[in-house]
């Protein structure tokens, strides 16, 4: 894998990968939110499949308490978060649970990203059109994904 130089070419390589769990999941929307530096704000989020108003809606979103959405929630609990249907989700803000049920998201699985010294680089994402349980998301698939994306962002510096 080259080295992407700059924020284009890890977009482009961060929707390639995602591009190609989507194969691998039938049915999946993906993407990757990535936090600010400070750790403190979703900065940056790439889903590829999904309308460019997806990713500008959850941009600048802090990252703590009362929690956005799953990507908030899973970097600052530094655990995998999922929504098994959103018609019936209450523990995030209803603009987030509208948002993603207007872009047919029904269940989503946000994975954890995080640098050696633990600080939030952000999450991988794993979206579906109808309620999914929690067991119904493939765990080597979505830990492969967020490896993934470490290393892209690893060799990106960020």
């Amino acid at each position: 894998m080259t080295r992407p130089s700059g924020p284009d070419e890890l977009q482009q390589s961060i929707s390639g990968l995602c591009k190609r769990v989507e194969a691998l999941a039938p049915g999946a929307r993906t993407g990757v939110c990535l936090a600010s530096a400070d750790g403190a704000m979703l900065e940056r989020a790439v889903f590829p499949s999904l309308p460019t108003s997806f990713e500008a809606a959850i941009r600048g979103i802090p990252i703590d308490s009362p929690y956005f959405g799953n990507c908030t929630a899973a970097m600052d609990g530094h655990r995998v978060i999922t929504t098994e249907d959103f018609a019936t989700e209450d523990r995030f803000d209803p603009r987030f649970v509208a948002h993603c049920l207007q872009h047919e998201i029904r269940s989503l699985q946000s994975r954890p990203i995080f640098a050696g010294n633990g600080r939030p680089l952000g999450t991988f994402v794993l979206g579906y059109g109808e309620p999914r349980a929690a067991s119904g998301f493939d765990d080597a698939l979505m830990r492969f994904a967020a490896d993934a994306v470490t290393a892209m962002l690893q060799q990106h510096a960020v």
